[in-house]
């Protein structure tokens, strides 16, 4: 253990920054102070309503897909027709022909097909404005959720129908619904046997329907919708709650982060003012290493403690920004989740970077599923690439075996931080991965992975700099958010794995990322495999039908 010299009074009196320190504290203090007067001003003002709003009409059918019905489509001969000017009009006749006839038409919320439609769980009525004529005296209007316990459960029918009938006068009609009202059509409920099967759901409505009424008499039927219109309350208590929740949540992660800052700056400084003492060399090299243990051990331990907050900050704006929120709180939903993740980010790559230089990032090989790891990044690769409005594609070769003994963590890892870069530092065209096997060996095999992206490339001169920390690219380089340290960490796990990574580019033609790492196989038949296909991106996404 090192001995440290007692420091005299002069020793001991207050550096030149200790001022700033001080308002450093002061400005959280005050910080915390005004999100106490926020908090309480928002629990004050928790029951002031603001009505949230879903409506389509003429103003906003531009948006949605739209598409008509009769029983002609299951054995009827009523017959249905849209106006060719009106987009919200039609015409029908019904026919007796079929025991129960019926027509209708729908507008289409979910235009991608994606099963991604609009929560109406908080909401509470419907006003429905139309123009009528007609023989009967009662409509539908048919709200449909798409959810996982039904979706393609029967052809044609993986759409839950909520139905509210109401009454219809000749000439104009504005009714006003309840959403308490609606109910599950009985034939619906035959076709699907599960436990709620008779429970009316609004998380995902994904279509809405105005058609004829049970028992329709048949006749000439003429229908003009003006407007469908549903509201409710703003938000809910609990929601409420959960967003305060959440900016406390926050704070108290950039308190613990400056904490750690602070700690670390006063460790430093203690270590000087030892220096300045005339410590002995020998124990000056002692105290160091003492240090960077003591280090490497907090950080560890705070890694859990700092990243369960994030998690749940994260988890939390997610669970917002599904909501059905106002376009502010849109923003704000979206600044916490943006912010949270870049904080998690920098938090796991300076964790990752110190258990690397303290010689503590230990690899645990197991068998795994190569497609399933590659699977799984790719997916999330996708939705960044996505939103630049980049190509994206993957590919595994089909020599490439399915089971191998390998750490999936750092594997995924290493990929992440390629596959990233490539989609922050390309503006416009494609990104793309692709795997191979370059052995010819049965056990172990030589695998490499490719990244390649058509960005900006990198100059000859500066592509060793960029695998050093901190460094992106060099002086003068655009550098988007990050700490460069994701080059780094993953050579340096490649390395661990027996393997290079290395880059080819030039500027202005892109870049290819690649390393290489020999892995030995697995056992095909123990390893389940969840991936079938051997490229991307995947379409086979789910695709809600109507009825």
């Amino acid at each position: 253990m090192t001995m440290f010299t007692p420091l005299s009074p002069g020793d001991r009196a207050q550096p030149p920054d200790a001022a700033e320190s001080g308002f450093a504290s002061l400005r959280f203090e005050l910080a915390a102070f005004l999100l106490i007067v926020a908090t309480f001003a928002a629990v004050l003002l928790k029951d002031v309503v603001i009505d949230r709003h879903f409506a389509i009409d003429r103003a906003t059918l531009s948006r949605y897909g739209r598409y008509w019905y009769a029983d002609n489509w299951g054995g009827g001969t009523s017959t249905i027709a849209a106006d060719q000017v009106d987009p919200l009009a039609w015409r029908c006749r019904l026919t007796a022909v079929f025991a129960h006839p019926y027509c209708g038409a729908g507008i289409l919320i979910d235009v991608g097909h994606r099963g991604a439609g609009r929560d109406f769980s908080t909401f509470e009525k419907a006003v429905v404005e139309l123009d009528y004529r007609g023989p009967a005296n009662y409509l539908k209007l048919t709200l449909k959720n798409w959810g996982a316990p039904y979706a393609n459960a029967v052809q044609d029918d993986s759409t839950k129908p909520n139905v509210i009938e109401f009454r219809v006068q000749q000439g104009h009609n504005r009714v006003t619904l309840n959403l308490r009202d609606a109910a599950i059509e009985q034939w619906w409920i035959n076709l699907h046997r599960y436990r709620d099967a008779g429970k009316p759901e609004f998380g995902n409505i994904v279509a809405i329907d105005v058609q004829t009424g049970t028992d329709a008499p048949p006749g000439d039927y003429a229908i003009k919708l003006e407007s469908v219109a549903v509201g409710g309350s703003a938000i809910t208590p609990e929601h409420w709650y959960l967003l305060l929740l959440s900016c406390w949540t926050g704070f108290t992660a950039l308190y613990l982060v400056h904490r750690v800052r602070r700690m670390r700056q006063d460790h430093a400084q203690r270590q000087r003012l030892l220096i300045a003492e005339g410590l002995l060399l020998q124990q000056a090299r002692d105290a160091a290493e003492s240090a960077s243990q003591a280090k490497s051990r907090f950080l560890a331990h705070m890694s859990h403690e700092l990243r369960t907050p994030l998690n749940a900050i994260l988890g939390y704006a997610q669970i917002l920004r599904v909501a059905e929120l106002s376009n502010r709180q849109n923003i704000a939903a979206r600044t916490i989740q943006q912010s949270g993740e870049h904080l998690l980010a920098l938090i796991s790559d300076i964790l990752d970077l110190s258990r690397i230089e303290a010689d503590r990032l230990d690899l645990a090989p197991r068998p795994v599923e190569l497609r399933a790891i590659v699977r799984g990044v790719a997916d999330m690769i996708a939705v960044r690439a996505l939103e630049k409005d980049l190509s994206f594609d993957w590919r595994i070769a089909p020599d490439v075996p399915h089971a191998v003994i390998a750490d999936d963590k750092a594997l995924r890892q290493v990929l992440l931080n390629l596959l990233g870069n490539a989609v922050k530092f390309t503006e416009s065209g494609a990104v793309s991965l692709n795997v191979a096997r370059m052995s010819e060996a049965e056990d172990p095999v030589v695998l490499r992975f490719d990244v390649r992206d058509t960005g900006p490339g990198i100059a000859p001169e500066k592509q060793d700099l960029i695998f050093q920390p901190f460094e992106q690219g060099g002086e003068g380089a655009r550098q988007p958010g990050g700490t460069g340290l994701g080059l780094c960490i993953s050579r340096r796990i490649v390395e661990l794995m027996d393997g290079r990574l290395l880059v080819e580019s030039m500027p202005g033609e892109g870049s290819l990322f690649w390393f290489e790492i020999s892995v030995a196989i697995g056992d095909q038949a123990l390893t389940p495999h969840h991936v079938a296909n051997d490229r991307g991106p995947d379409d086979m996404a789910p695709q809600p039908a109507t009825r």
